[in-house]
């Protein structure tokens, strides 16, 4: 019987031994997954069916129903994919951009220890993901869509608010018949009818009307056809949801982040619906300011200032992804904000001495001077919050409180609806222990810090001569019977003579605690911090540098033996994406990785030159402990603009009028918030500016510049970063008809420039240079029909005229392809004598006909004032200016640039001369210069002028400016 007993109870502990495993029992709890906003909840062996469209973004959430006694920072996720391969460890998984490829069973692992017992609580979910392309395109030509429009929402979003009215008519921009109707689709393919027709009406808009997108749905009765449109939606108050499971009140709130500081310039600011921070994963952020441009995309707005009276309102839009719905919410910076914070100082003062692991620590956050506002404060230690009074008391000072501490410090002015913050830092650190040994000492202690891998020594004296009377005690339990330190067989006890030392060989987490020798009832002890928990450091945390600057980042590992650097892997997540990418080491441009052989437990990565795009998280793992750490970088877009001044160039008469406009952009081509300003340095010279817009100012010289004035230089300036611009004013006065300028100012006849002989004083009419300079009165005689000509040059308003100028007939060559802008012919007949005389010689006042008929009818040439004389036109515009001269005999049209030719480009800049009123006593021509493509260098002033017998005119200015 006793024997029978025995066999019992062993077989008993047996049983119990193989069914609890490890002493830890397994429970499995409800679980249910949250699609979209969606909550469905499943049992684990069943599969749940879900319809996404190509192209969009998913985003699969493990969310789970746990037991009590189950801590939720505990819980331990893992998704695995279609083919059994691991997707990662976190509660969410993202697929930004669904593909065919995406189809197939997702399975979610959740688990985690139940209390203090080590009993372990399981979960799994599967959920079969179905990719289909846009039904609305089923069976359709992409190509063939109707318009849909929806009115009021396009374009949209249609404003709406909980309670009222939503009203939208559908219709379709085309000739055939549809049926209409307003649907909401479910992901599982379920579609619900809000209407029959193409009217939308809904009396009394509600939170269950935001549960699916809105869409008008058109069917082509020709083709059975089906296309589709969403409404899209923006809630300009976020009223009351739903209080159910599903829908809970979403409140889109602004929160300061604990780096922003007003005295440093500093705003940082975070969007998010706190109530519910999980279904900031359904929703896109973006920042805008007050002029409708997207400061950022994401749901931080970052921004360092100078001066905060630069910044006003700022609106952040949450849009869902999957209804379209906005939510949104503002923030308002005032310069009281920044002048206010600066007349403040946040300090932390310590009011313990000296930092101490297991002893209090306090220290107290303080405002000075002193606000009359009650003060709001709040303290964070790794980016947590961890206490809201201004002093702060840790009870027993433990590792995990080392570190960085920011107090901010927040307040609220009378005068003003805006609070004012402002931010102190304090670190707590313990410094390594350099030695490798330490002498124990009576309570409270010596303390040694050290890093695993490290190999530490315990030294206690004692003045008997038995060591045998040391006794040895790790955390209050007797060294050698201690459950955990004597496991890790690291831990040696030598005995000598008066001393008893305990050496611990690669030191690991577990090692860390408080170690006492006692001799009867003297006690020493000596408290060993193991630094490096989490056996990864990235250096630096976070990083701020301007674009352009060199960045680094450096990740160590702690703990480990031989190469472990080549073991650890770099990647990229972008602040406002839940996507992480492997970092590219290898682009020329782009981040280097350096792995020394020296420094074995570290791995750089560095780049010479950061980019804006650059900012995110940049993440060190190491694949074989599982273990991550993340360093920020922020980068600041310098901020330089560049300043246009136009024309560049510009050539007057004396005393001529002069005018120039400057505009200031950024370098990606916006409007400057800033005028900039002209400089002369001439002192003589006084001139008026006027602000043409926010970015543009104009500079007039209404009396313009003498001769002696002619090269002066205009500079455009700005007190913001920028290169300033000039331009040049050349004063020149006006040579006779078939004359040119020298350098020192004579008038020659145009045909003696480049003759082979000096004429000018200064030589310089046979200058190279000279030679090629065009003059709008002339044009070169050219070797014709085997003959040189007689001449160098010839009047352009003597083509064609019936008289060889340049005795080779090649001025009257080509006549009839002109006729049409002549409209006369080249011969004028005397009606008394019967004679035929060249039109060169009509209006020449010389009487060339018996009775002087050819000098009767003689009219100047007149131009018509032009509708406007400023044109302001951009880059890669065409501008087209007129000019209309009467006279007669008919006029010859030139246009001068710059008092000068226009530029050589006929392809560019194009002449038409049209005559009308041929046969009346005042023929007219209306001459048109259209300048295509305009490009800097094109700008200026341009004048018509117009030649008729011995007389001529010369229009106003026409000034062409290129606009910001």
């Amino acid at each position: 019987m006793t024997s029978f007993i025995k066999l019992f109870i062993l077989q008993t502990i047996l049983f119990i031994i193989v069914s609890c495993q490890n002493g830890r029992q397994t429970y499995h709890g409800n679980n249910y997954l949250r699609y979209h906003g969606i909550i469905q909840p499943t049992q684990p062996s069943q599969v749940r069916r879900w319809i996404v469209l190509l192209g969009r973004k998913v985003v699969l959430n493990c969310s789970v129903n746990l037991p009590p006694e189950v801590n939720p920072r505990q819980v331990q996720y893992r998704w695995e994919h279609p083919e059994g391969n691991i997707l990662g460890y976190s509660k969410l998984y993202v697929i930004p951009n669904v593909t065919m490829n995406d189809a197939g069973v997702y399975t979610c692992h959740s688990s985690a220890y139940v209390g203090f017992g080590g009993e372990q609580w399981v979960d799994q979910h599967r959920l079969y993901l179905e990719v289909q392309d846009d039904i609305s395109m089923a069976g359709g030509d992409r190509n063939s869509e109707p318009t849909i429009v929806l009115n009021p929402g396009d374009p949209g979003p249609l404003d709406v608010n909980f309670g009222e009215l939503l009203y939208s008519r559908c219709s379709v921009l085309d000739s055939n018949q549809y049926s209409y109707r307003w649907i909401q689709r479910a992901p599982d393919g379920t579609i619900k009818e809000i209407s029959s027709d193409a009217r939308l009406y809904i009396t009394n808009f509600g939170p269950e009307h935001l549960q699916y997108p809105i869409r008008c749905e058109v069917t082509r009765l020709s083709d059975d056809e089906t296309f589709e449109k969403v409404l899209n939606l923006r809630l300009a108050s976020s009223g009351d949801l739903s209080t159910d499971d599903e829908y809970k009140t979403l409140n889109l709130t602004i929160k300061p982040l604990p780096n922003e500081d007003f005295r440093q310039g500093t705003i940082m600011r975070q969007c998010l619906f706190e109530n519910d921070p999980e279904i900031n994963e359904l929703f896109d952020f973006r920042w805008i300011d007050q002029n409708g441009r997207i400061v950022t995309n994401g749901d931080t707005l970052y921004l360092l200032i100078e001066d905060p009276s630069e910044l006003s309102n700022y609106t952040c839009e949450a849009t869902n992804r999957q209804t379209g719905v906005i939510y949104q919410a503002k923030y308002r910076v005032s310069m009281l904000n920044g002048q206010q914070a600066m007349q403040h100082i946040v300090n932390i003062r310590p009011i313990t001495g000296d930092v101490i692991i297991g002893r209090p620590y306090e220290m107290v956050c303080e405002v000075e001077p002193p606000p009359e506002e009650p003060i709001s404060f709040v303290w964070y230690h790794n980016a947590k919050v961890v206490h809201r009074e201004a002093s702060l008391r840790l009870t027993s000072l433990s590792y995990r409180d080392i570190g960085m501490y920011i107090c901010r410090a927040e307040w609220t002015p009378r005068y003003s609806r805006t609070a004012i913050s402002a931010n102190a830092t304090a670190e707590l650190s313990l410094a390594l222990t350099r030695e490798t040994k330490i002498e124990m000492s009576p309570p409270p202690g010596s303390v040694m810090v050290s890093l695993p891998g490290e190999t530490r020594e315990l030294h206690c004296e004692f003045p008997v001569a038995n060591p045998r009377d040391v006794r040895w005690y790790f955390e209050n339990q007797l060294l050698e019977n201690h459950p955990t330190i004597n496991a890790t067989g690291k831990v040696y006890r030598i005995d000598r003579l008066r001393v008893s030392i305990v050496t611990i060989r690669g030191i690991e987490q577990d090692h860390g605690g408080t170690y006492e020798c006692r001799i009867g009832r003297d006690i020493k002890q000596t408290h060993l911090v193991v630094r490096a928990e989490e056996g990864l450091e990235i250096n630096p945390k976070s990083d701020t540098v301007d674009e352009g600057e060199a960045v680094e980042f450096h990740c160590r590992v702690h703990g480990m033996n031989g190469n472990i650097n080549r073991q650890l892997e770099w990647y990229y997540r972008p602040f406002y994406s839940s996507t992480r990418v492997r970092l590219d080491v290898d682009t020329p441009d782009g981040f280097m990785r350096h792995d020394d052989l020296v420094a074995q437990h570290t791995s750089f990565i560095s780049k010479a030159r950061a980019r804006v795009a650059d900012q995110g998280e940049y993440i060190c793992r190491l694949p074989s402990q599982n273990e991550e750490i993340v360093g920020k970088l922020f980068v600041r877009a310098v901020r330089s603009y560049v300043l246009t001044i136009t024309p560049q160039r510009l050539t007057v008469r004396p005393y001529q009028p002069v005018e120039f406009e400057c505009f200031a952009a950024s370098e990606d081509g916006q409007p400057a918030s800033f005028t900039p300003r002209f400089q002369v340095r001439d002192s003589r010279i006084s001139f008026e500016t006027t602000r043409v817009s926010e970015n543009r100012v104009r500079f007039v010289l209404q009396r313009g510049l003498g001769p002696d004035q002619n090269g002066t230089v205009v500079e455009c300036l700005s007190d913001e970063p920028s290169r300033p611009a000039s331009a040049i004013i050349t004063v020149e006065d006006i040579c006779p008809d078939g004359s040119r300028r020298c350098r020192s100012g004579q008038c020659l006849p145009a045909g003696r420039f480049c003759d082979g002989a000096r004429d000018c004083d200064d030589g310089s009419d046979e200058d190279p240079k000279m030679c090629n300079i065009c003059d709008p009165l002339s044009r070169k005689c050219e070797y014709y029909q085997g003959r040189e000509p007689i001449k160098s040059t010839f009047m352009v308003h003597w083509t064609c005229d019936g008289e060889s100028d340049c005795g080779n007939g090649f001025d009257e060559s080509n006549c009839e392809a002109r006729a049409s802008e002549r409209c006369q012919d080249r011969m004028f007949n005397c009606k008394r004598d019967g004679r035929q005389i060249p039109m060169a010689f009509v209006c020449d006042k010389d009487r060339d006909c018996s009775d002087g008929e050819d000098e009767l009818t003689c009219a100047p040439p007149m131009i018509a004032e032009p509708r406007t004389t400023r044109y302001s036109v951009r880059r890669g515009d065409t501008v087209v200016l007129v000019c209309e001269v009467t006279g007669n005999p008919v006029p010859y049209v030139i246009w001068r640039f710059n008092w000068g030719c226009l530029p050589d480009e006929p392809s560019r800049f194009r002449i038409s001369n049209v005559p009308r009123n041929c046969d009346s006593p005042m023929p007219t021509v209306v001459s048109t210069l259209t300048i295509s493509n305009v490009r800097p260098g094109d700008d200026g002033i341009y004048n018509c002028e117009g030649l008729s017998g011995a007389t001529r005119a010369l229009s106003n200015d026409l000034v062409v400016m290129i606009g910001g």
